[in-house]
């Protein structure tokens, strides 16, 4: 059985978007149970967003992660976070790179704007559940 971590990282995603519930799910796999990260979709977990201290504006705008010591990383840094708290550090490590973290960061500041544009995720048929994709 893999030893479980005492504090997990919360990685919150928007789970109105497709792409960003894929990535969840691989953090989720990624971990193999060790309790490292804790995947939450801030848009339906309203208890657990009672408790936290960011923005939903800004939960809105990107992916966030927060650190067992409450340090809040957002973007590509939450992404590089949660990679480095799953040993997974190489797989995004490079995107931290002087010449290549700006161009990085517009890319997804593009795909975070875009993401319910491009990757909206709902199961509604009577329009209740429609996005405004400003």
């Amino acid at each position: 059985m893999p030893e479980l971590s005492p504090s997990p990282t919360h990685i919150y995603y928007d789970g109105w978007c497709s792409a960003c519930t894929k990535s969840a799910e691989l953090f989720t796999k990624l971990d193999k149970a060790r309790g490292l990260v804790v995947c939450i979709d801030f848009r339906t977990d309203t208890q657990h967003m009672e408790s936290v201290d960011i923005d939903p504006a800004a939960l809105a705008a990107s992916l966030h992660t927060i650190a067992p010591d409450g340090t809040i990383h957002c973007g590509p840094d939450a992404i590089r976070q949660a990679f480095t708290v799953l040993g997974k550090e190489h797989t995004a490590s490079w995107t931290a790179l002087p010449i290549i973290r700006p161009i990085v960061n517009t890319c997804y500041r593009i795909f975070a704007r875009n993401r319910l544009r491009w990757f909206a995720n709902h199961q509604c048929k009577d329009g209740s559940c429609k996005v405004d994709h400003s």
